[in-house]
C-alpha cells in the first residue's frame, strides 16, 4: 500500500490540530450542558414520565383496552348498558339501561373530541400538582 503525505509541512499538521481541538472542545461543552440538563429534577421527573407512558402505551392489554373503548366502534355504550342492565331488577331499569347504551356512543362521539379530551387532561394534571404542591405545603 503506497504511503500519501497529507501534510507539507509542520504548519499544517498545527493548522490541523488546532481545528482538531476546536471541534474537541464543542463536544466537549455540548457534554457539559446534557449532563448538567440530565441532573436537573424536573428534566428526570419529565424523562420518567415519557418513559412510563411509552411503556403503557407499548404494553398490549392496554393497547386492546383502549381500542375497545374507542368511540367509533361502539363498544363503550355497549359496556354502560351492560355494566346498568346487570344491576338492574325491573323491566324499568333494563328498558333505561339499553337507552344509555344506545344513546352513549352518539354523546361520546359528539362530545368526547380528541381536543376536548386533550384539555381535560391537561386541566386534571394541573389540578393534581396543585393538590400535591398544597399537601407539601402542608407538611412543611
Amino acid at each position: 500500500m503506497r504511503r500519501t503525505d497529507r501534510f507539507l509541512n509542520l504548519a499544517e499538521v498545527r493548522l490541523e490540530r488546532d481545528r482538531l481541538k476546536g471541534i474537541r472542545d464543542k463536544h466537549q461543552e455540548a457534554l457539559v450542558e446534557y449532563w448538567d440538563l440530565v441532573r436537573e429534577p424536573a428534566f428526570r421527573r419529565g424523562m420518567a414520565g415519557d418513559a412510563f407512558g411509552d411503556m403503557l402505551r407499548a404494553w398490549r392489554p392496554l393497547r386492546s383496552l383502549s381500542q375497545l373503548l374507542r368511540v367509533e366502534n361502539g363498544a363503550v355504550g355497549s359496556a354502560i348498558g351492560l355494566a346498568m342492565g346487570a344491576r338492574s331488577r325491573t323491566v324499568k331499569g333494563r328498558l333505561f339501561a339499553w337507552i344509555v347504551s344506545a344513546i352513549a356512543p352518539m354523546l361520546l362521539e359528539r362530545f368526547a373530541t380528541p381536543e376536548r379530551l386533550e384539555h381535560i387532561a391537561t386541566e386534571l394534571k394541573r389540578s393534581w400538582e396543585r393538590v400535591k404542591e398544597r399537601v407539601r405545603e402542608g407538611n412543611a
